[in-house]
């Protein structure tokens, strides 16, 4: 019994998830700053990197970069709440992009995996 109860709960979890989700006007998944930030967070000290594929204004990424000095998290947190906040149409297609082109492919090829099929 224990061990159904366990099952159902953990399918309940995994639907739940899976319709909170937001879906942009293709039906491709809104990232928003949380999974960002446990998807991509392992690279942090490459935030500003990251953040001019992603066509953060260099000027932002200046003020971010003298705010956060020395904590990569937290630049890397900040650098992509900026980027939700100007990319009209933000999606993990160009998270993966932007990771593949600061040779960060096997990261990419996780968010490929776990956001895009």
């Amino acid at each position: 019994y224990k061990d159904t109860l366990i099952k159902i709960i953990s399918e309940c979890g995994k639907e739940f998830e899976k319709a909170s989700r937001v879906l942009n006007g293709d039906g491709a998944e809104v990232p928003n700053l949380k999974t960002l930030m446990s998807s991509v967070g392992e690279c942090a000290p490459d935030w500003y990197r990251l953040g001019l594929e992603l066509d953060v204004p260099v000027g932002d990424l200046d003020i971010i970069q003298s705010d956060c000095l020395g904590r990569c998290l937290e630049g890397m947190q900040e650098m992509l709440h900026k980027w939700l906040e100007i990319c009209v149409n933000p999606t993990w297609k160009q998270i993966m992009i932007a990771l593949q082109s600061i040779n960060k492919s096997s990261l990419a090829k996780s968010i490929d995996q776990e956001h895009l099929q």
